[in-house]
């Protein structure tokens, strides 16, 4: 399931991260890619153990944790990684399928991948987050501030940019489900229910999806 997340942060905190990264020097993203990636990785990223990711992943955690859609698809358990990516032009990041295991040596499985756009779409040419869908390809290519995340599983790239910059938060979490049907299950019965509150006559249809959502769950959660 690919979902996107509008507005995931407020224009100060945008402004907050900018800042925090703008003085950073960033390192070849190859030193992150598996030896089957190295060939179709380039761009550049500020790694996870680096001083200032401390702040920008408590602020980016923190912004996900008040978005509703992405706790009701991610089910997160526990952050994989976090970095911040760079592509300039010529850049670009061929197809291929994210780690299924990160953060050494603490060995997090990764479920649900996300990406945060920090530049506005007009300001670079290309760099667009396209996946394999088996019959072709759907791009994305949001505003700044929103995010989309989707199963680390699915077969992805990045665009060549061909002009100007594409600036983006990259991220990994372990789900409390470690299955993306049900993961994606759960979100429809989750979106269902908010459809129902407050409609008149639909408190036996509320009882059941609650009663459905919540068996599910406790079935499936690895807490």
């Amino acid at each position: 399931m690919i979902l996107t997340l509008p507005e995931v942060i407020s224009p100060d905190e945008l402004a907050h991260i900018k800042r925090l990264v703008s003085g950073v020097e960033f390192t070849e993203g190859k030193a992150t890619a598996g030896a089957l990636l190295q060939k179709a990785k380039n761009n550049q990223q500020i790694p996870w153990n680096h001083p200032v990711m401390k702040e920008v992943t408590g602020l980016v955690m923190q912004a996900l944790g008040r978005c509703d859609a992405f706790m009701s698809v991610a089910q997160p358990r526990r952050l994989a990684a976090m970095l911040v990516s760079r592509y300039r032009p010529g850049m670009a990041y061929g197809m291929h399928v994210d780690a299924p295991i990160m953060a050494e040596p603490n060995h997090v499985r990764s479920d649900v991948s996300f990406t945060l756009f920090l530049n506005e779409p007009d300001t670079y040419q290309g760099g667009e987050l396209a996946f394999d869908t088996g019959s072709g390809e759907t791009a994305f290519k949001l505003p700044a501030r929103s995010a989309i995340c989707y199963s680390t599983g699915q077969l992805h790239r990045v665009r060549p940019v061909e002009e100007g910059e594409r600036l983006a938060v990259v991220g990994w979490v372990q789900s409390l489900v470690r299955e993306p049907a049900v993961r994606e299950l759960l979100h429809d019965l989750s979106e269902a229910r908010e459809m129902l509150v407050g409609q008149e006559g639909a408190s036996r249809a509320l009882e059941l999806i609650n009663k459905s959502y919540f068996n599910l769950l406790r079935r499936h959660a690895e807490p």
